[in-house]
């Protein structure tokens, strides 16, 4: 679900909506929020389990978490930004800028570039994911238990990045229901839905399969190509418009949306199952066939000739 708002707001913003849809174009941001919590839950999840084994393991362990993080999340990332890179340079046309691409600070702590912004929520994941840890290896470091440590970490995530969002953020680039008037509405906004969806997560959790077969293999298998579909569904929007004014139809098709999405969405389909199948599933396969740090081997034992 929260793939497919993400994909079906850019979508209503990439074409000529019809009239009763082009209301709901703030499904994107709904289903991103929506993201930041389903990973948040399962990233925590996961490392509440691997942190009980950091106080042998020490930063071996954080290593081997950073590790299966950006072989997930990496090698398809670098992929789509060359692609974009190769397409549209708008807003990305100085070297300086690719560079702040390359390590995820496109925007850490100043606006979005127009260049591929959907990466904006990448940004977030990908510091969470460097930071977090590094914020429960320290309490470890300090006597504190791994649960403690977790839950330390939790707390400072909670307070420091809105404070800083008060006092650092542009609230003018989120104009969501009027709320770009302060920075204060707009912390209190991002906030609050990020609790609310929070709270939705164990009802979501506790959903079941419908009695629908072709339903539920469609479900899984967009969940499977989910971060596919996530960085390649805007090129697929950019390949079909280009596609529709190569071929002289591009009058008679982009106006209307009832023509428009079924193309969009196919499209959309093809390439993230493409990328997922030559990509992200091979690279997914090799870092699973990585053997797991030992914590009580020597390290000079772990590495093969």
């Amino acid at each position: 679900m929260a793939i497919l708002s993400v994909v079906f707001g850019h979508m209503l913003q990439h074409s000529t909506p019809h009239p009763y849809l082009a209301s709901v174009g703030f499904m994107a941001i709904f289903g991103v929020d929506l993201f930041f919590c389903l990973s948040g839950f399962l990233i925590g999840r996961i490392l509440m389990q691997v942190s009980e084994r950091w106080p042998q393991e020490q930063e071996r362990g954080v290593m081997q978490f950073w590790y299966r993080r950006w072989m997930r999340t990496l090698p398809l990332y670098f992929f789509f930004l060359f692609v974009e890179l190769q397409i549209y340079w708008g807003g990305a046309s100085s070297l300086s800028a690719q560079r702040a691409y390359l390590v995820f600070a496109q925007n850490l702590a100043w606006p979005m570039p127009s260049f591929y912004g959907l990466t904006w929520s990448l940004t977030v994941e990908e510091w969470f994911y460097f930071l977090f840890p590094l914020l429960i290896l320290l309490s470890i470091g300090f006597g504190k238990t791994p649960r403690a440590s977790v839950l330390t970490a939790i707390v400072i995530f909670l307070v420091i990045p809105p404070v800083l969002r008060f006092f650092l953020f542009d609230a003018s680039e989120w104009d969501y229901f009027g709320l770009a008037e302060t920075n204060w509405l707009v912390t209190v906004y991002f906030s609050v839905v990020a609790l609310v969806f929070a709270g939705l997560i164990p009802f979501f959790s506790g959903l079941s399969p419908t009695r629908f077969a072709w339903f539920n293999r469609f479900v899984k298998y967009t969940s499977q190509i989910a971060y596919s579909l996530y960085l390649g569904h805007v090129v697929a929007f950019a390949a079909c418009i280009y596609m529709f004014k190569r071929l002289g139809c591009y009058d008679t098709i982009y106006p209307n949306p009832w023509l428009t999405y079924p193309i969009f969405m196919a499209l959309v389909y093809l390439l993230a199952s493409f990328t997922y199948f030559a990509i992200e599933r091979p690279l997914l396969t090799l870092r699973d066939k990585r053997p797991k740090v030992d914590a009580n081997t020597p390290i000079k034992a772990q590495v093969p000739n």
